[in-house]
């Protein structure tokens, strides 16, 4: 059965190869955003002690305290290396 003057063979070609070049596209896009990621942005001691500090003399309640152990968790270690 042909749609638009196109066997279902022509079509099948068709759709491979637009899928190869979206798929490219896709894959040029992921190495860009790789290439665009910021650094981690990089603190004194003196910095990472206040932030450390400051967070052990706070208190949080329900959802905010996997977030605040998820954070303080990175910047312990930050502070190590």
């Amino acid at each position: 059965m042909e749609r638009f003057g196109f066997s279902p063979k022509k079509w099948y070609i068709m759709f491979r190869k637009l899928f190869g070049r979206v798929m490219g596209l896709i894959d040029k896009q992921k190495q860009i955003i790789k290439k665009e990621e910021s650094p981690a942005p990089l603190f004194s001691k003196e910095e990472l002690e206040i932030l450390l500090r400051t967070i052990s003399e706070s208190n949080f309640k329900g959802k905010e305290v996997q977030i605040v152990y998820d954070l303080v968790y990175k910047l312990q270690q930050l502070y190590i290396k």
